[in-house]
C-alpha cells in the first residue's frame, strides 16, 4: 500500500508541474482550480484504493474472521457515497455474523457508513451549516455538491440531532451589576398540510441576554456579550427555563442588582423570570414611540403627547386614563376612534413598563433589531414557507452560530 501511495503522489507532482510550467494560462484564477482538481482526483483514487486494500485484507485474514464468527457470503458488492473529495465508489464483502445472527459488511462499519447512506456526514454537516444562512440551492452550491437536490439539504436538517450541540457558550462565572434581556418573536409563514390555500404563521419566540450596551461610535451601539436563545418546539416556558439556567450558570445572581427585561408587552414575556427579585420590566422604546406618534397624528392638540409623557414620568396613571379617554371621544370617524382605542389600551396595559422606560436610566432597546438580525433575515424577510420541524431545528442551529458555536458532524452522532 505504501508503494501505491508513493506512485500516486509522484503522478500528482508530475501533473502539477505540467500545469505550472507548460500550461499557457498562468493567472491564479486558472491555475489554482486546476491544481485543486488534480489534488482532489488523486486523493479520491487513493481513498478508493485504500478501501479496496482493507477489504482484501479482511477477506484473507481467515483466522481472525473465524474467531469472530464471520463467514464470507458475497464478494465485491458495489457502493458509493458523496464526500468532500467527490463520489467515492468502492466494493466490499458481505459476511454472516454467526454470533449475532445477522449479515454485516465490515468495511461499511470501519468507514462509519450507515445503511442506505448516500451523503457523508461531513458533507451533511456542511450543508446544514450553510443552510442556517442561505437557501437550500445556494447551500449546496457553496459546499460544492450541485449533484444533490434541495430536498437532500432539508433531509439533512431533519435528521440532525440538535441536542448534541449546546445553544450557547458557557463562560467563566462572573459578577455584574445588571443584565439586559431583550425578548420578542418572529412571525414566520409555514406550509399548510396537503398544500391547502391560505396563510398560516408560526410564532418563533426569542430571548437575548446581554450585559448592557456600549457606544462604538457617535451613531452606533453594541450589545455586550450577548447570547440568544430559542426553543425548537417554540415553547415559551421551556425557553425561559433555558435562559434561567444560563443566567444561574454564568453570573453571580447574588451580586446582580437589576435584571431589565425589554419587550413589547407580550404576556409570555411579562411572565418570564418572575422568581428574580431584581427583575424590572421595561417597555420597548420602539413601540412606545410608535404609539405616541399615532396619538400625535390623531389628536388635534399638539401638546397632548407632551402632557401624556409628563404624566408617565410622574407615574399618574389615573390622570393619564382621563386624558386618553378624552382623546378617544374627540375622534371624529370610526377608524380613528378604533386606532386610538388600541393605542390607549396598549399604554394602560403596559403602564408599569412604560413608566420604567422613562424613569430608569436604561439604554435604548434593540428587541426589534435582534429579531431582524437573528431570525427574520433567514426565515421571514423573503417569501417562503417553512415546515414546523425544519423551522424549529434550523432556527435553533442558526442561533447556535450567532452565539459563536460551530456546527459540525457532532449533530449527526447517534443518528439511526
Amino acid at each position: 500500500m505504501e508503494t501505491i501511495i508513493q506512485q500516486y503522489c509522484l503522478e500528482l507532482v508530475k501533473n502539477i508541474e505540467k500545469i505550472l510550467i507548460f500550461d499557457e494560462e498562468q493567472d491564479l484564477s486558472s491555475v489554482c482550480p486546476k491544481i485543486l482538481e488534480e489534488c482532489k482526483k488523486t486523493s479520491k483514487e487513493l481513498v478508493e484504493k485504500h478501501i479496496e486494500y482493507m477489504n482484501e485484507k479482511i477477506r484473507k485474514d481467515k483466522n481472525t474472521r473465524k474467531s469472530k464468527g464471520l463467514s464470507l457470503k458475497e464478494k465485491n458488492i458495489s457502493r458509493s457515497i458523496l464526500t468532500c473529495l467527490g463520489q467515492i465508489e468502492y466494493k466490499r464483502d458481505n459476511y454472516y455474523d454467526s454470533t449475532n445472527k445477522k449479515y454485516i459488511k465490515p468495511m461499511d462499519e470501519i468507514l462509519g457508513i450507515k445503511a442506505y447512506e448516500r451523503i457523508s456526514i461531513d458533507i451533511k454537516a456542511a450543508l446544514v451549516d450553510k443552510a442556517t444562512e442561505y437557501s437550500y440551492e445556494k447551500s449546496k452550491a457553496l459546499v460544492g455538491v450541485d449533484c444533490i437536490s434541495r430536498q437532500s439539504v432539508r433531509n439533512a436538517i431533519l435528521k440532525s440531532k440538535i441536542e448534541n450541540i449546546s445553544i450557547c457558550k458557557n463562560r467563566e462565572r462572573k459578577a455584574v451589576k445588571e443584565l439586559h434581556i431583550f425578548a420578542d418573536e418572529d412571525h414566520v409563514h409555514t406550509q399548510k398540510p396537503n398544500k391547502e390555500i391560505g396563510r398560516k404563521n408560526q410564532i418563533v419566540p426569542m430571548v437575548s441576554v446581554s450585559e448592557g450596551i456600549k457606544a462604538i461610535s457617535k451613531s452606533r451601539r453594541k450589545t455586550i456579550n450577548i447570547q440568544h436563545f430559542v426553543d425548537k418546539e417554540f415553547n415559551t416556558k421551556d425557553l425561559w427555563r433555558i435562559v434561567d439556567k444560563y443566567i444561574q450558570k454564568n453570573y453571580d445572581v447574588g451580586e446582580l442588582e437589576k435584571l431589565y427585561i425589554h419587550a413589547d408587552g407580550g404576556m409570555w414575556i411579562k411572565n418570564g423570570l418572575e422568581d428574580y427579585s431584581q427583575r424590572v420590566y421595561v417597555c420597548d422604546g420602539f413601540h412606545v414611540k410608535k404609539y405616541l406618534n399615532t396619538i400625535r397624528k390623531i389628536g388635534d392638540d399638539k401638546k397632548i403627547v407632551k402632557n401624556l409623557e409628563k404624566l408617565i414620568k410622574e407615574n399618574k396613571k389615573e390622570e393619564a386614563k382621563v386624558l386618553l379617554e378624552e382623546l378617544v371621544k374627540s375622534c371624529e370617524d370610526e377608524r380613528s376612534k378604533k386606532r386610538c382605542e388600541n393605542v390607549c389600551k396598549y399604554i394602560i396595559n403596559n403602564w408599569e413598563g412604560i413608566v420604567n422606560r422613562y424613569t430608569f436610566e436604561v439604554p435604548g432597546s434593540c428587541t426589534e433589531g435582534q429579531i431582524s438580525h437573528v431570525l427574520s433575515e433567514r426565515f421571514s424577510r423573503h417569501p417562503m414557507g417553512w415546515g414546523r420541524e425544519t423551522l424549529g431545528k434550523l432556527s435553533y442551529l442558526r442561533v447556535c452560530k450567532k452565539n459563536g458555536k460551530k456546527i459540525d458532524k457532532r449533530i449527526f452522532e447517534g443518528e439511526k
